[in-house]
């Protein structure tokens, strides 16, 4: 299914004639000088032989990109020549700067190169007059002398170098339309260099040329090199006297394709966004517009800011309202990949229509809905690095959780249970955190997570601000325990280092039994002392704690996982509720008095 679809999505690329993207079996490569041939394998201007197709940018040249057919693989030190255009080596068997060693090889570099048109010709049993040109070419070693008069020969030498016919309609030999199909129909039969065995292709179902070794994917998705997403080279994965990719038989062509599908992905910023050691990309198979807004929502880092657009589809998605332009979209894919040692690894697949994901992206933002502290700087809309973020020490993405991000991806486009580990994590920040001048450790994105995994994993039917009607044992200890921490910081005019929560908050939060005496027993000094320098605003104090306290039969002796979340939920719809009023002591003291 993914190499069905990864395949699909390359063929319409290659039909976008806006999207510069190379067929299987070539690849844009840096070529830094021509030399143009007439029919009969003559240099064409024997007084100017190279031409430089180099570009100066500044200070500095450099060669241009040039559309190339090329076998798959990295050549590395053997000998493995490329057709019709290559380095100086290859076409007339010299390079700058060789030792002993490197000379005794040119000679053999040069012979592979012409045996290379041979075998293509001879394989394919057709052939070109341009092709030809070019092998008569390379072997009339008095060509070389020519080439020296050049003024460009010592920066020739080494350099990757095309041929062209004079009066050509193309820039290049191969880029002839016989030339070209006359590679097209080799490459499959030789996608590395070396003929392949035949069999049936498992993306397109058809008899043909088995790639062994796949293309590989630009810098393994996050890690430092070049791996695969395919590659059975080890003892363990082979069977039947399969060797290598033969035991997962894909064709040249379709394995070109799913690796330059995923490097175009790979390469454009609105296709992929990156969450903790999970690479994530996503395509639509018609709707774009839903591809854009799908990158701003999970990763707001590509945009700094959110388009009008894209509030008003949140909006409406998140009342279960689709907008008129996402009806009838098709599907849309997401691929989590991570690096591995020797192939990427696949953390999840996930395939549903547009319309479904939107909804479903919707359903999570309903989930997630809690007052806000600050509605100017904390975003209705929180993404998912944004709340993944708050699960990891010191608010480092490097320190979020392995195998997280994917499982929690997974779950926003299901509409299924978040990860069950979630809370836990979420709950030992809170433990381990105290607030700071800039930072409170129960802020709006943790407690919005908290409240999203209750009410969708735990049934919880947790409001959106606080709720006086709950009686919800942990919820009202939440409560209680903010009203607590109040009183202290009205007693004390609100000049605090520190407040019982920063000592109190992971006990009163696990063991009430334990806590809630002592807290209590503390608050009666602090209301005492209230009272002496502002008794209406002591009234109203001991009115609210009342009424939570009324409500309470006895403290519980411990609170399981999902309690103390609600605990933490009822604590910040409490602090919430305190911000919201920020009534003057005067209007408390004529409150109190009614």
């Amino acid at each position: 299914m993914i190499l069905q679809e990864l395949t699909r999505f390359y063929n319409r690329l290659l039909d976008n004639p806006q999207v510069d993207i190379c067929e299987p079996g070539f690849s844009k490569e840096n070529i830094s000088f021509k030399i143009v041939l007439t029919e009969n394998g003559e240099l064409f201007d024997k007084d100017r032989p190279i031409q430089d197709l180099r570009v100066t940018d500044g200070r500095n040249v450099r060669p241009v990109k040039i559309t190339v057919p090329k076998f798959d693989g990295k050549r590395a030190n053997g000998i493995k020549p490329y057709f019709l255009w290559d380095k100086t080596d290859y076409i007339i068997g010299m390079r700058k700067n060789t030792n002993t060693g490197q000379e005794e090889r040119m000679p053999k570099h040069n012979k592979a190169f012409i045996e290379l048109i041979d075998t293509i010709t001879s394989t394919t049993q057709k052939n070109h007059s341009a092709i030809q040109a070019v092998k008569t070419f390379c072997l009339k070693s008095s060509n070389i002398d020519l080439l020296k008069n050049s003024e460009y020969w010592d920066d020739f030498l080494n350099s990757f170098v095309v041929f062209s016919i004079y009066e050509s309609e193309e820039d290049t030999v191969f880029g002839i339309k016989e030339v070209k199909n006359i590679w097209k129909e080799y490459y499959p039969l030789a996608p590395t260099g070396q003929k392949v065995k035949k069999g049936i292709c498992l993306v397109s179902g058809e008899i043909t040329g088995i790639a062994q070794l796949h293309p590989t994917i630009k810098k393994g998705v996050g890690g430092k090199n070049d791996i695969p997403l395919i590659s059975c080279n080890f003892n363990a994965g082979e069977s039947f006297n399969f060797e290598k990719n033969e035991n997962a038989p894909i064709s040249a062509s379709a394995a070109s394709a799913i690796a330059g599908a995923l490097n175009y992905l790979l390469d454009n910023r609105s296709y992929n966004l990156t969450i903790a050691d999970t690479r994530t990309l996503y395509w639509a198979e018609t709707n774009d517009r839903f591809a854009e807004y799908f990158g701003q929502i999970m990763d707001p880092r590509k945009d700094e800011g959110r388009s009008a657009d894209l509030e008003a589809f949140l909006h409406s998605v998140r009342r279960g309202k689709l907008p008129p332009e996402l009806e009838n979209s098709g599907r849309f894919f997401v691929l989590g990949l991570a690096p591995n040692a020797a192939r990427i690894s696949v953390r999840f697949w996930y395939v549903d229509d547009v319309e479904q994901i939107a909804l479903h992206i919707g359903r999570h933002f309903a989930d997630l809905q809690i007052v806000r502290q600050n509605e100017k700087r904390e975003t209705a809309y929180p993404s998912a690095w944004q709340l993944l973020i708050e699960t990891a020490v010191q608010h480092k993405s490097d320190n979020i959780a392995p195998n997280l991000a994917g499982p929690f991806l997974h779950s926003i486009l299901s509409g299924g249970p978040y990860p069950s580990n979630l809370l836990a994590l979420l709950i030992s920040r809170l433990r381990a955190e105290q607030d700071t001048e800039k930072t409170r450790k129960l802020n709006y994105y943790r407690a919005a997570f908290i409240k999203a995994i209750l009410n969708r994993n735990y049934k919880k039917e947790l409001a959106m601000s606080l709720d006086k009607n709950r009686n919800a044992l942990p919820y009202l200890l939440g409560r209680l325990f903010a009203l607590l921490e109040k009183i202290q910081e009205d007693s004390a005019g609100g000049n605090l280092n520190a407040t019982v929560k920063d000592r109190y908050f992971s006990s009163a939060s696990t063991t009430p039994r334990t806590a809630f005496p002592v807290l209590l027993r503390l608050t009666q000094n602090h209301l005492k002392k209230l009272k002496s320098e502002n008794p209406g605003l002591a009234v109203v104090r001991e009115k609210e704690l009342g009424e939570v306290m009324e409500k309470l039969e006895a403290f519980p002796a411990t609170l399981k996982l999902e309690d103390q979340g609600e605990f933490a939920i009822g604590y910040y719809h409490q602090r919430q509720d305190f911000f919201k009023k920020k009534e003057q002591p005067e209007a408390l003291a004529d409150e109190a008095e009614v």
